[in-house]
């Protein structure tokens, strides 16, 4: 599931490309939200049926070398450690990616080099090497060698990268994002774990009312009191820049503050530091290097007034740091 940093990255893509588009219309904003995050979840099932096929390409090179008209002792009696994997095991039999992978239709015909080169760089890869030839073969290890696989050859993987991009035209910027999903998979998963266990939803549920919203309120919740309010934002922008002309602040800058007073005035829940810190990391990633002085006195100021003047207010986990 999407931590709340990467939730807040797509919301600012979500703000970032409203304003750019000059349209008022809330409800397509909100509409194509929830249609590119069902999307992203796509891409995440997609990257886990990379990892089965390319455990059945390596079984079915297995299978070419024992039919070789001159087979070596490797081929007849080859070490099978990697396509016996017990966590592509676990997880081709899950029900839950099982309906999804028939839901997208998944179909990697005719993809075999790019599936050459992954395992070709795998096999010569060192962890490869010690996974295959340890003594004694664990879960844990099964788990390991794939997470590896995701880190040193599918994440730097441009090609793979191009072919996602070919399929929806912003799978390509959420590559890396859904990447992370798939090694938080991998990280969670259990043994003992049944094919009903299913797979990990987008979204974290908050069941507790004091604990604050869901993932996937809070990021509907975010994009919208950042548009609707944005003029209110604004006027506060205006008043603690009097020494520099508003329309000269970058525009990300200006989204990157508007998000900021959203969770300070309108998310009673979310710690001030939380709401300073997050925001100040999107600005590193996102803005230029000066951005992040600027977003941080800024905001740091709208806080210190806020309090003094009560229209901050915090309670439950809000409170945490202050």
């Amino acid at each position: 599931m999407l931590n709340r940093r990467q939730i807040r990255i797509k919301a600012l893509q979500t703000i970032y490309a409203h304003f750019q588009s000059g349209s008022d219309d809330l409800f397509t904003t909100e509409k194509t939200l929830k249609m590119n995050m069902d999307k992203l979840y796509d891409l995440y099932i997609w990257q886990l049926s990379f990892l089965i096929e390319i455990v059945d390409f390596a079984e079915a090179r297995i299978e070419e070398n024992r039919n070789k008209y001159l087979p070596t002792e490797e081929d007849i009696r080859p070490n099978t450690r990697f396509v016996r994997n017990r966590f592509i095991e676990q997880l081709r039999h899950n029900i839950g990616f099982q309906t999804n992978y028939k839901r997208l239709k998944i179909n990697w015909g005719g993809e075999d080099e790019l599936f050459r080169k992954a395992f070709n760089e795998l096999k010569e890869s060192d962890y490869y090497k010690t996974y295959m030839n340890e003594d004694i073969a664990s879960y844990q290890n099964d788990k390991e060698v794939v997470a590896e696989f995701v880190r040193k050859i599918m994440v730097p993987n441009d090609v793979l990268r191009d072919f996602f991009e070919e399929k929806y035209f912003l799978w390509s910027e959420d590559y890396f994002m859904a990447l992370a999903f798939v090694l938080h998979t991998i990280s969670l998963f259990k043994e003992e774990w049944k094919p009903e266990r299913g797979l990990f939803p987008l979204y974290k549920v908050i069941e507790q009312a004091d604990e604050g919203d869901d993932d996937e309120i809070f990021l509907k919740k975010l994009v919208r009191t950042t548009i609707v309010k944005s003029d209110e934002f604004d006027e506060i922008i205006k008043k603690k820049t009097m020494n520099w002309e508003f329309e000269r602040i970058a525009t990300m800058d200006l989204i990157l503050l508007r998000m900021g007073m959203a969770e300070i005035f309108y998310f009673d829940s979310i710690p001030l530091k939380v709401t300073l810190n997050e925001i100040i990391e999107l600005a590193k990633h996102f803005s230029s290097p000066k951005s992040k002085v600027f977003i941080n006195g800024l905001l740091d100021r709208t806080i210190e007034e806020g309090l003094k003047a009560g229209t901050v207010v915090k309670k439950g986990r809000g409170l945490i740091g202050q």
